[in-house]
């Protein structure tokens, strides 16, 4: 039943959102996530201002929120439940609904305002509630990004890495502990720890795993030229997408191609107009606004590329035909077939550590966000207890619903955000000089 309505939910809702919406958006504002690239690139040397965090620790907090499991094991989830052709459909997803981010952190920007803590905050809660006037939108984003946070940026990490885990024999129980202790030595740190730590962080580790993959593609690079073919062809075919897996439709790929890059560019969701409502930029010379929106054009990209090595190296390897492996043992086979060894298999897990680990910290951070707004400062802290004390449950709960509970949650985020995203669209469009 769940899984019906999800599906529902993404080629009757969320597929024609984006469509409709990620091409008026991008025809009124000129396809700025295409022209204005090189733009966004000189932008993200803004620097820390007292009470928000620096353009480049944003962005790395956008990517650390992107960069996730989403990139890796949800991809192979992508391929087995709707072909290759999934892939184009990422693509398609990321491309159209990136205006939505540039639309979001302009609005999350312009009603920036300051906490008690002196620290910049915005986002969604505040343009649905003071741009639209609708403090129960406002309230709904709210719940919506805390139940999303404690699924998508706590339980799905935790439970991607447990595969890995168990498999070298280490108990899910003392691994769970020990990341609850890692996440908890973070949130109760300052807002400057958790931007040094991503900031730091991301950049390393996505560059390393692009570079890894490209190794592998080099020594498998006779079929690559096929399998982008099939990508393509499959995405647009009924026939049966690769040997050994069931044919997919043409819906079977939108469907598994929007879930996945919804889940892993969370264009649309409002996440990066929090993250980037938390800069600061007194420079006269240009519009904060303007610039985080651009700057917040990037992270679909390099997400993008991350995912697309990783659809590509399950195709070369042939892995993504043993549809019994799980998702994140499925990668890690194809790195193992890859390099040829067994070892190489933890080339995946040492990534997926680094990827969930700063994904987790960065759901908190908003969860944060939206607890604060709805409740104020007194429940801050119970919300941070839970969140923490959740971390080694996520190596327990079964895949299937785990992942289900984390796009039903996000589809619904999504919605709403994209209510104010188009709602207050008019407004950005007037009021965005580019250079």
């Amino acid at each position: 039943m769940i899984e019906i309505l999800k599906n529902t939910i993404t080629l009757s809702i969320i597929f024609p959102i984006v469509v409709l919406a990620g091409t008026y958006l991008s025809f009124r504002l000129g396809f700025v996530q295409i022209f204005k690239l090189k733009q966004a690139l000189l932008l993200i040397t803004t620097k820390e201002k007292k009470g928000g965090i620096s353009s480049f620790g944003a962005l790395s907090a956008v990517l650390a929120g992107n960069l996730g499991t989403g990139n890796i094991s949800g991809v192979a989830v992508a391929l087995v439940s709707g072909g290759p052709g999934a892939l184009v459909w990422m693509w398609l997803m990321a491309v159209l609904a990136s205006i939505t981010k540039y639309v979001g952190c302009f609005l999350g920007v312009h009603w920036q305002r300051q906490n008690k803590a002196g620290e910049w905050v915005g986002g969604p809660m505040y343009y649905l509630s003071e741009g639209l006037k609708s403090k129960k939108l406002a309230a709904l984003f709210c719940l919506f990004t805390i139940t999303s946070a404690l699924s998508v940026g706590n339980l799905v990490q935790v439970h991607a890495l447990s595969l890995p885990i168990k498999e070298l024999g280490i108990n899910p129980l003392g691994f769970g502990l020990f990341m609850a202790l890692l996440v908890g030595g973070v949130i109760f740190g300052s807002l400057k720890r958790f931007s040094h730590l991503v900031s730091a962080l991301v950049p390393l580790m996505a560059v390393a795993y692009i570079l890894t993959c490209v190794l592998i593609l080099f020594w498998f690079r006779a079929d690559l030229g096929g399998h982008l073919k099939l990508i393509i062809s499959s995405a647009f075919d009924f026939a049966p997408a690769v040997g050994g897996i069931a044919g997919y439709g043409v819906l079977s790929a939108i469907r598994a191609g929007f879930d996945r890059g919804l889940f892993a560019t969370d264009s649309g969701l409002g996440l990066a107009p929090i993250l980037h409502s938390s800069v600061r930029d007194t420079n006269a010379h240009r519009d904060n606004r303007v610039s985080q929106g651009l700057i917040s054009l990037l992270s679909p990209l390099i997400v993008m590329i991350v995912c697309t090595m990783t659809g590509l190296v399950l195709l070369a390897t042939d892995v993504v035909s043993k549809v019994e492996l799980s998702s994140t043992t499925m990668c890690m086979e194809a790195f193992r077939v890859g390099f040829g060894s067994s070892w190489a298999g933890h080339i995946v897990s040492i990534t997926l550590f680094f990827f969930a680990f700063t994904t987790i910290l960065t759901w908190y951070y908003c969860a944060n966000r939206a607890v604060e707004y709805l409740w104020g400062d007194k429940l801050v802290m119970p919300f941070r207890l839970l969140f923490i004390v959740l971390v080694p449950y996520g190596a327990y709960i079964h895949e299937n619903i785990v992942w289900l509970m984390a796009d039903l949650s996000i589809n619904f985020m999504f919605i709403i955000n994209m209510i104010g995203v188009v709602g207050l669209s008019t407004f950005v469009v007037k009021n965005s000089q580019f250079k």
